[in-house]
């Protein structure tokens, strides 16, 4: 059975042409994730994830 998650962030489009966003689990559990590059990491701060967003979106160039 799939976790239900919800996105909690913007989607960016990132620079190869995927997607990046923030999701929280519901236990309030973040994750980091990328279509791109297929980057899945939990992060433990809104703050800390919105900054990896930001930056990963513009850098990303792979996309598969």
């Amino acid at each position: 059975m799939n976790e239900y998650r919800e996105i909690v962030s913007e989607i960016l489009r990132t620079a190869g042409g995927g997607e990046a966003w923030i999701e929280m689990d519901l236990s309030g559990f973040l994750t980091e994730r990328c279509t791109g590059c297929g980057h899945s990491v939990d992060v433990a701060a809104m703050a800390a994830g919105l900054h990896w967003l930001v930056e990963h979106a513009a850098a990303c160039a792979v996309r598969r």
